[in-house]
């Protein structure tokens, strides 16, 4: 058996120069419908069409090569031939408008007019007679035999001038869209660009090495249908690499985008919370406001009736669990610390007496600034003489406490006056009539020489 022939099926025999064109014909094909089908799912990226459909081309270019490689005649030949230079016309066609949307040329009047010309002479190849394209009465048989190695018969037709200009036409081109791309090298710095570069000067190579075989310069197989993957391969990788890229930059944006958010919504957070404490919390003592206590002790006042109601069907020992003490009080003769030594004194008097307060509290208990001087304060889960006896304390605690105004005067006498309800004896009445029964308690210890605590009505 001949060894430049490769048996594929009996009776059929295939030139072993079609197999690496095979390879690469599928390969291309495949490229190019990966790409198609790319821009298809994203048609942004807009250099995707183009360079899927000049894989298409390349890939159906190469199968054509196959053909002229397995031909036995002229007329097979001059068939292969003929379908060879209509994918050129569109190979540099989809290769200009690939150029132009890469290297930023949309506009470019050189590129339009290209992309005008190869449409009109793809067309001219399709009408134009054998005479001016290919006629099998001007056959050109290229006997090949590369160094004992690789024996082909080229069966080919002598190109007319419709090939002639399409074929000089493609060469330029190609001449301007390298320029065009060492240009937008040198402009981006793109070092990836090189790639691409590499490519097309490979695929010259091949150009210059076909062109000079057809004008039998020199003996040499013919090599242009493989320096077009060259081409193929680089753009391919070119663009893969710009997807990563575009696709890492995403990434980036969206960690930095989470992490824009996280940091956002830490922001709104801090900025609720800050807003409760405006609503909820009294600037200067930082303790609940009256907004806040009018809320909370409407809650616990429906709490603790709900507990008085079911307290039969409750476990023994609970007696004290919903049981409260309120106690509204104020600072005796405040007015006369405030206009005696200034109101900075009379905040920092409020100040020591809320930490007091609340020193005597437990965490459970609720302790409100209701306005002014007068503070609100709710004892939880205690019972009466539990209550009556933190109130007593907290009166004492103050009583006893040295207050000091300013750096000369010190040990100063400051006093405090209470009313107190035990929930245990109002448990049939509404919030506001407790809070009344309170307040009123708190002027009659006011009546009575201040400085302390009134919890009866006989008082």
């Amino acid at each position: 058996m001949d060894p430049i022939l490769v048996i594929r099926q009996e009776g059929e025999i295939m030139h072993v120069l079609s197999i690496p064109c095979v390879i690469m014909a599928s390969i291309n094909i495949y490229v190019g419908l990966y790409y198609l089908f790319f821009f298809i799912k994203n048609p942004k990226i807009k250099e995707h069409l183009p360079f899927a459909l000049m894989c298409l081309s390349v890939g159906l270019y190469i199968v054509f090569c196959v053909g002229l490689y397995n031909s036995s005649s002229i007329q097979d030949g001059i068939f292969w031939q003929r379908l060879q230079f209509h994918t050129v016309a569109a190979i540099a066609l989809f290769l200009i408008w690939f150029t132009g949307i890469y290297t930023e040329q949309k506009s470019n009047r050189i590129l339009q007019l290209l992309t005008a010309w190869f449409i009109v002479a793809f067309f001219a190849s399709l009408v134009a007679s054998p005479e001016y394209s290919l006629s099998p009465l001007k056959p050109e048989i290229k006997n090949i035999n590369l160094f004992n190695l690789v024996k082909i018969i080229y069966y080919e037709g002598a190109l007319g001038i419709v090939y002639q200009v399409e074929l000089l036409s493609a060469i330029a081109a190609y001449i301007y869209l390298f320029y065009l791309f060492i240009r937008f090298y040198l402009r981006t710095k793109k070092n990836i660009l090189l790639l691409i570069i590499l490519g097309q000067t490979i695929y010259f190579v091949g150009v210059i090495n076909d062109s000079l075989v057809a004008m039998r310069v020199y003996t040499f197989i013919y090599i242009s249908e493989y320096s077009y993957s060259f081409i193929v391969i680089s753009m391919a990788y070119v663009l893969l690499n710009k997807f990563v890229d575009l696709y890492t930059a995403f990434k980036e944006l969206n960690v930095k985008l989470e992490e824009k958010v996280h940091e956002r919504t830490c922001e709104i957070k801090k900025l609720n919370e800050d807003l409760k404490k405006l609503v909820e919390y009294d600037d200067l003592t930082g303790i609940y406001n009256r907004r806040f206590f009018n809320e909370y002790f409407e809650i616990e006042v429906k709490r603790a009736k709900s507990f008085v109601e079911h307290k039969a069907d409750l476990e023994p020992g609970k007696e004290n669990d919903m049981n409260f003490g309120l106690g509204i009080l104020d600072i005796d003769h405040f007015k006369t610390i405030n206009d005696t030594y200034g109101h900075l004194v009379g905040d920092g008097v409020l100040k020591q007496i809320t930490d007091i307060m609340k020193e005597n509290m437990f965490k459970r208990d609720v302790l409100c600034r209701y306005g002014g001087d007068e503070f609100v304060m709710l004892l939880t889960k205690t019972s009466p003489d539990g209550i009556l006896q933190a109130a007593e304390k907290i009166r004492k605690e103050i009583d006893e406490h040295a207050f000091v105004f300013d750096e000369n005067r010190k040990n100063q006498h400051v006093t405090i006056s209470m009313g107190l309800v035990n929930f245990s004896g109002v448990h049939d009445k509404k919030s506001e009539y407790i809070l009344k029964l309170a307040d009123d308690r708190l002027l009659t210890a006011k009546s009575k020489g201040r400085n302390r605590v009134v919890y009866r009505d006989d008082v």
